[in-house]
Parts: structure tokens; sequence; C-alpha cells
């Protein structure tokens, strides 16, 4: 089911699963409330059509944005990085994605439930659990194994050599809650988002500079095996491997 994140000068606030007609603003009566005065009451809303996540912006003041460009009406696609005010909203629509309980909304104290969508979300799991009774083998049966990316330091300090990409969302950059730590005063809090779909992942450039096998980043990349990150001056190798499977059928 696809999903924003919320964050926050690289900090995660929130999940949100995304609905048809779910709005983004200031005001209390927003499905996603970012209380800042560089967002507007209502800011933006999204629709879904035909199997599409469309964002639209709600004549908001100040604008919204997506990988860095001003748009008024954007299909969203994994990986895409929606900016309100100060605030980032990370869209995933990874089929991997957990199925979430009653959809809340809100920041703080606020929360909002959607008795018909969680009415119909609860008779979806019934009928998937029911299914997944009437179809379990007798058997053990293998699992097949999924591929997980990683990225290795080449070039230039980290933390570590070595990181696994099993996050929806992973950042690189300065902030404590990136995946992989920037060292420098000067280094981008967030430099890159790196977002886990179903078939891959895309990076997202968020600030600073970037290349890709030495070209410049500019909005948003596939990665493929053997791809060379250069972010703000940390050399790092994208590279799959499989990782063990979750489990056996019983």
């Amino acid at each position: 089911m696809p999903k924003l994140t919320l964050q926050f000068e690289g900090r995660l606030l929130k999940e949100y699963a995304v609905g048809s007609g779910l709005t983004i603003g200031r005001l209390p009566d927003n499905a996603v409330i970012i209380d800042n005065p560089a967002v507007s009451g209502h800011h933006a809303r999204l629709i879904c059509d035909t199997g599409s996540v469309v964002l639209e912006d709600l004549q908001s003041t100040n604008g919204t944005f997506v990988n860095g460009e001003h748009v008024l009406r954007h299909v969203l696609r994994a990986g895409d990085i929606v900016l309100v005010g100060k605030h980032h909203l990370v869209f995933d629509n990874s089929a991997e994605a957990a199925m979430p309980g009653p959809v809340l909304s809100g920041l703080g104290d606020t929360v909002y439930l959607d008795t018909k969508q969680h009415r119909e979300l609860r008779q979806t799991l019934e009928d998937a659990k029911a299914q997944a009774v009437s179809m379990r083998p007798s058997a053990k049966a293998a699992v097949p194994r999924r591929r997980t990316g990683v990225l290795r330091v080449v070039a230039g300090g980290a933390d570590q050599y070595e990181y696994d990409l099993d996050a929806h969302t992973s950042l690189i950059g300065r902030s404590q809650s990136a995946l992989v730590r920037l060292r420098g005063w000067f280094k981008p809090d967030v430099a890159v988002s790196i977002a886990r779909s179903s078939d891959g992942y895309v990076v997202t450039l968020l600030g600073g500079k970037t290349l890709i096998n030495n070209e410049p980043l500019v909005r948003r990349h596939t990665l493929k095996d053997g791809d060379l990150l250069n972010v703000s001056g940390l050399m790092l190798e994208f590279r799959w491997k499989d990782s063990e499977p979750a489990e056996s059928a019983a």
C-alpha cells in the first residue's frame, strides 16, 4: 500500500497510509498536519486515479515541490521527495510495505480516525488471511530469496565499511538519523535519499553535490549493480546481495 514518510531536517517523524483525498496543510482538519508558518492552511492533496497517486497543489502561498521542481499537479513515483514548507514527504509505493492498522493522521495530540477506511481495511485483511490459509501447502515450500542492496565505502571516512539498504528509505548526510553519516561541518544534513521499491532502489538528490558514475545527480536515478556514488566527497559503490529468506511456509 502506498505511503508517505514525513521528515524534518533528516528526522523521521511519521508515516501515513495514502488514500484518495488525503490533504496536507497547517490546519487541524488535514490528514497530514504540518505546523509551520511556511505551510498553507490547506497546502496540497493526494488523489488516487486509475492506479496512480496524483499530488495537487491547493494554490498554496509558497508552492509545492517534487524532487526540487515546483509542481501544480504531479503523478508520484516511488522515491519522489515532496517539499512542503521545510518538511519533506517521501513517497513509497512498494508492494512490500506492510498493511497499516487504522488510518491515523495528525501530529502531536490530534488524531483523526477514518472509520470507513478502517472497516474496509479490516475486511481486506480478513479476506487475505482466509485465502492464505486455504492455499497453504501441506509440505514446506521454499520462499523466493529477496535481493537487498548494499553500499560499500570505496574512499573517504565513514563509520563502517558496508551499509545494508534494508529500510524503505535510507538517508545519507550529516544528520544523526542518516544511515550513512557524512563527516565535516559543511556537509549537508541530508544529501540524498535512497528509496526501496518492489523492483529496486531510487536515489534522489536533496542537498549538496552528488555524482553518479562521475556524472552529476540532478534529480533521481535508479541504482544499478556497480554504480559509484560520490556524495559530498564520500565514494560509495552500490551492489546487490542475496538476503536470507524470511521463512518457509508451514
